[in-house]
């Protein structure tokens, strides 16, 4: 059995329950593989867990000199904050005005970009103070966001991933991210994490690892009951969010209105 189509759903149809569901199961669950590139799956492992704001509709996650930037979504709430991991309380705070629905954010050679959802608006920002010291404009919808060192590198909830020139803002190359042969829809936050886009999949528990090269997934792991069901609520969202700490080697994780931020480990699942 293989997928036999894509599914395209856009965030305009959250409150519905998309079609795609059980085929993204299938496509996740199948002990299948690249001809080229076998698919490693992981387990994780929770090595530490810290205090996440559960007012916060998280959009994107960056970490960088030991400050955590959050963006974080909803009209008339979008923001952007800093942080320690230790202490939840922002050491800087921006609201975006209420026109804007925040979305990923990076950090690219001293400067701190953000993306908003349908408004083809972009923001750029003085890390240390969140001072906002520019804008620029991009086609479509922006959903996560992350760089290579080079260029910025953006999802649009569809199985393609834009890199972007940081300074004109046009687009270098598209990449469809595949599985299989058969593309990979909704992809949201990311990250970039020792060569490979780490990408959470939009109303899902998968992270999928993909090489930047030729769009394959190479990794996938199934954050199964992460957050467990005594931290959850009816205002509870979805798994959304992927930092890396470069020079711990930490790999943090939260989701939407989450108390909670992760910081796991990953574990190749051996076969017998």
């Amino acid at each position: 059995m293989r997928l036999a189509s894509s599914i395209t759903v856009t965030k305009s149809m959250m409150k519905a329950k998309y079609r795609g569901f059980s085929l993204l199961v299938y496509l996740f669950t199948c002990a299948t593989s690249f001809a080229a590139q076998p698919v490693i799956e992981y387990q994780y492992q929770i090595v530490e867990q810290f205090q996440h704001d559960p007012q916060l509709f998280t959009q994107g996650l960056e970490f960088h000199d030991g400050i955590l930037y959050e963006s974080a979504g909803q009209r008339g709430a979008s923001q952007l904050l800093s942080r320690t991991l230790d202490n939840p309380t922002p050491l800087q705070q921006h609201s975006l005005d209420k026109r804007y629905f925040a979305e990923g954010i990076t950090l690219l050679k001293q400067q701190l970009y953000q993306l908003t959802w349908q408004a083809q608006q972009g923001f750029i920002y003085n890390p240390s103070t969140l001072e906002q010291t520019a804008q620029f404009t991009i086609t479509g919808e922006g959903w996560g966001l992350t760089n290579n060192g080079e260029a910025l590198i953006m999802s649009n909830g569809s199985s393609q991933l834009q890199f972007i020139d940081p300074v004109s803002f046009k687009t270098l190359r598209t990449l469809t991210v595949t599985f299989e042969n058969n593309p990979v829809e909704k992809l949201n936050e990311l990250e970039w994490v020792n060569g490979l886009i780490y990408a959470n999949i939009w109303q899902s528990q998968w992270i999928i690892m993909i090489d930047p090269d030729n769009g394959q997934v190479v990794g996938k792991v199934f954050l199964k009951d992460i957050l467990p069901k005594h931290q959850r609520n009816p205002k509870t969202d979805v798994l959304n969010g992927i930092a890396y700490d470069r020079a711990k080697q930490r790999l943090l994780v939260t989701g939407k209105y989450w108390p909670t931020l992760f910081h796991i480990s990953l574990t190749p699942i051996t076969k017998d």
